[in-house]
């Protein structure tokens, strides 16, 4: 199976294939038995992206990589990239990840939510993140995306986008009239629908407030807030936002 991931993966036609093989792989085979194959899978992505980047490309791996983290964990992320290469995890959040989603935020719902669990992992059960400056840097970062992605105005999950009912190629539906035509068609009724990978996951916002104030307990009293501080501090709405998620969620820092 891998190997035909990996064929489909060398192909730009047949990417978005591949990583749907991909997610079912992590959705429907067990973690002990994925643990082998990781390093070499994580091995082929990361050479795709490094010779053939595309913006399509870049959504397709950094989705991957949330689900990923949110079935298997974020420690389990660092350690097959950095068994490549020294401080791969981080840098790929740094210089793929992170400014993917700060151009191209996630237009359908189950993509968003995706992400949001998977960055709400990473960042509240990868206590390595924290055991430094600079992953501490990446910490306050990738916060400061996920509570974009839950509170901004345009995001999905907060009211802004298109939701799930299309997909990003959708083209307005027309009229035409009934005949035969020998090119080929799209057909609109004929689409897989959006598969949501953590159908459990009701209320995203309120299981990120819960996990970071998880976090900030088992961390001691105010270890976390500099670095919170350090990740919002470039817009208020962002601390307001989450001020408001801890509110509704009957929590505090």
């Amino acid at each position: 199976i891998l190997g035909v991931f990996q064929k489909l993966v060398s192909s730009k036609a047949n990417e978005v294939s591949a990583f749907e093989l991909l997610q079912a792989l992590i959705q429907y085979i067990p973690q002990e038995l994925m643990a082998p194959h990781l390093q070499s899978l994580f091995q082929i992505l990361m050479m795709r992206l490094q010779h053939g980047k595309s913006a399509r490309y870049t959504r397709l791996l950094t989705h991957f990589f949330a689900v990923f983290i949110g079935k298997f964990g974020g420690q389990v992320y660092m350690d097959s990239l950095n068994a490549i290469q020294p401080g791969m995890g981080l840098m790929l959040l740094v210089q793929v990840w992170l400014p993917r989603l700060q151009s191209d935020l996630p237009s359908q719902k189950a993509e968003a939510k995706a992400q949001v669990v998977g960055l709400t992992k990473l960042l509240c059960d990868t206590p390595a993140l924290l055991s430094d400056a600079n992953g501490q840097r990446v910490w306050a970062q990738t916060l400061a995306m996920i509570v974009a992605m839950l509170t901004s105005q345009g995001s999905v999950l907060a009211g802004g986008g298109s939701g799930d009912t299309a997909n990003d190629d959708d083209e307005p539906m027309e009229v035409v009239e009934i005949g035969y035509d020998a090119t080929f068609s799209h057909l609109h009724f004929a689409k897989r629908p959006v598969q949501d990978p953590f159908v459990n996951v009701k209320d995203p916002a309120m299981d990120f407030a819960r996990a970071l104030h998880g976090l900030s307990q088992s961390q001691g009293p105010g270890r976390l807030q500099p670095i919170i501080q350090q990740g919002l501090s470039s817009d208020p709405k962002l601390s307001a936002g989450l001020e408001t998620m801890f509110q509704k969620a009957g929590l505090n820092l």
